[in-house]
């Protein structure tokens, strides 16, 4: 790496007093790093520098200081500084030869106007003397000689820009001054912080892009991995980096092999805070859909925020090495892995996700996988949890026994179709600010006992076909159901043919306009049906009620307290949703619990 130095110098102008004249020059020192590389890759990030001061003349008139009440003066600079470095600059100060006096070049004994000696007001400083500071402190201090320059300012963080600093120069006079023109001249050194150059990705829709545009119809890629060596010139290679890389990244797919390959010098390959979307490939689209193996070892995540959608529908894919993943930045995990159905295994062990917020999807369709250990996932600032486990068909067990919800909204299809898994206990769930249930248990389809009992239901306004298809389901506990606010229950107990009694003694369903199929059962289950007795404390407000069609079709064995059923069940109108009295000309579909 070499280095170089690039000054500017300007000479104030004079100004004149009756005394003399006090002449201030200011000069500027940039120091930056000059980055060097191999014939095989170029910096695309280029250190920019350059600096200026508002008032490089700076005159003073001695006498108008003389005649103030205080015999003081400030005079007032800009320290303008324009780079785009990546770790900020530091700026030192010094006069321009060890002297630190203002020094009267007229005069037969050396009379100057001192440097003070440390840090006083500027009412305070003594005759004849002079000092800095910057325009944020409330003290002036000495002016740094050159063989002992003082450090005025450090930034750390990215810079873009012009960023000016304002500074101060203060001088005290006496009335014995000797006559003259007194000058100096200050350096300031600007020098950008040194940083460890890197590559970095581009950000994870245009990757997706540019790797989609590898293929041909008779070239698929089959593999992707990191290359030892640069791309041969026949190779029709893509750039992969990102505007802020300090190397090319090569992208190109060799046909012998079906294999696309990467390459650039470092180690290692910084994704994108956005990697979302990477190796997705939609189901409508034919791009690299017959990636079987994905080699990630060269890449760190460390800087990712998003990984939505970053391997969704990568069908064909059998392994997944995720062991070394850093995924403590990620907010959004939003359907990550969501329509694997070729993989059979995954290891999250090394995942942290304690800054995630969304895992909407994120194992969603995973179709072929028997087991998931999330026993370390810390989820206690997620928010959305619907579809998570979705269509995960041959999943038999799930431990989310450390599940933190207590901030999740959305719960909304969490676990549909999940349909050999035998046992849930959701016991721990705090499911206080959730308002979306709609088809949550929906297909679970081998699970025979669901206690729901510990759930706070009372934000929650959707509970669409919530239970439908649980079709093996013989006791459902929802004690403490508050349904106050929700607004449809439509088909929430359909096709559930192994319940014997349903218990909706809590039910408020004031706010409900849809019961459509709420307690359908399809025909060819009816053979099957076991549900005799819907128990309730009172009858259904059915006030907000505007569609009940189909209701009750092919409930066959329901019957209300008192006896009463139809022959057709499934031309029950809303005057059925209430307690069975047909003494009184009332009969309905409900039992008054005991």
């Amino acid at each position: 790496m070499k280095t170089y130095m690039g000054c500017i110098s300007s000479r104030l102008s004079s100004f004149k007093l009756s005394l003399g004249s006090i002449i201030l020059a200011v000069l500027f020192s940039a120091v930056f790093y000059e980055l060097s590389f191999s014939s095989q890759v170029f910096a695309l990030y280029t250190p920019t520098l350059s600096a200026s001061v508002d008032n490089t003349a700076a005159s003073v008139n001695g006498n108008q200081v003389i005649n103030t009440t205080y015999k003081t003066t400030e005079i007032y600079l800009n320290l303008t500084v324009n780079t785009n470095n990546k770790t900020g600059y530091a700026v030192t100060l010094n006069s321009e030869t060890d002297e630190t006096a203002l020094v009267n070049s007229d005069s037969t004994n050396g009379a100057k106007i001192n440097s003070i000696s440390t840090s006083l007001p500027l009412n305070n400083l003594p005759n004849n003397s002079w000092g800095y500071k910057l325009a944020s402190a409330t003290n002036y201090v000495p002016i740094p000689a050159l063989s002992t320059p003082a450090q005025i300012l450090q930034t750390a963080g990215e810079t873009s820009g012009n960023e000016t600093n304002g500074m101060k120069i203060g001088l005290k006079l006496s009335d014995n001054l000797e006559s003259g023109s007194y000058t100096n001249k200050l350096v300031f050194s600007i020098l950008t912080n040194d940083y460890d150059r890197i590559a970095l990705m581009t950000n994870g829709p245009d990757f997706n892009t540019k790797l989609k545009s590898l293929e041909t119809a008779t070239n698929k890629i089959e593999r992707f991995k990191k290359s030892t060596v640069a791309p041969a010139a026949s190779m029709d290679a893509v750039n992969i980096e990102g505007a802020a890389s300090d190397y090319e990244i090569r992208l190109w797919l060799d046909p012998t092999d079906k294999t696309a390959y990467y390459y650039t010098e470092p180690e290692k390959v910084y994704l994108d805070t956005d990697s979302s979307r990477m190796f997705y490939s939609i189901y409508y689209e034919q791009e690299i859909k017959n990636i079987l193996e994905i080699d990630l070892s060269g890449f760190d995540t460390s800087k990712v925020t998003t990984m939505y959608n970053m391997f969704a529908y990568m069908s064909k894919l059998t392994t997944l090495n995720l062991s070394h993943f850093d995924t403590s930045k990620v907010t959004n995990m939003n359907n990550m892995f969501y329509h694997m159905p070729a993989l059979t295994t995954i290891n999250l062990s090394s995942f942290d996700t304690s800054n995630v917020t969304n895992m909407s999807g994120m194992f969603s369709s995973m179709s072929k996988l028997t087991t998931l250990n999330l026993s370390h996932f810390d989820t206690s600032k997620v928010t959305n949890m619907g579809f998570m486990f979705s269509n995960m068909f041959n999943l038999t067990t799930l431990d989310i026994s450390s599940f933190d919800t207590s901030k999740v909204t959305n719960m909304r299809y969490m676990f549909d179709d999940m349909s050999k898994l035998t046992t849930l206990n959701l016991s721990h769930f705090d499911t206080s600010k959730v308002t979306n249930m709609g088809y949550m248990f929906s297909g679970m389809s081998n699970l025979t006992n669901l206690d729901l009992s510990s759930f706070d239901t009372s934000m929650v306004t959707d509970m669409y076909a919530m239970f439908s298809d649980m079709s093996s389901l013989t006791a459902l506990n929802l004690s403490n159901f508050d349904t106050s606010k929700v607004t449809t229950m439509y088909a929430m107990f359909r096709n559930m043919p192994n319940l014997t009694t349903l218990d909706l003694s809590n039910f408020d369903t004031s706010q409900v306009t849809d019961m459509k199929y709420m307690f359908y059962l399809p025909y060819k289950d009816k053979l099957n049906d076991k549900l005799e007795k819907i128990y309730v404390n009172n009858d259904f407000n059915t006030a907000s009620l505007t569609d009940f069609s189909e209701m009750f079709k092919n409930r066959n064995k329901l019957r209300g307290g008192n006896g009463s059923f139809l022959v057709n069940p499934g031309t029950a109108d809303k005057s059925w949703l209430r307690i069975d009295d047909p003494t009184n000309g009332r009969p309905g579909y409900f039992t008054r619990k005991p």
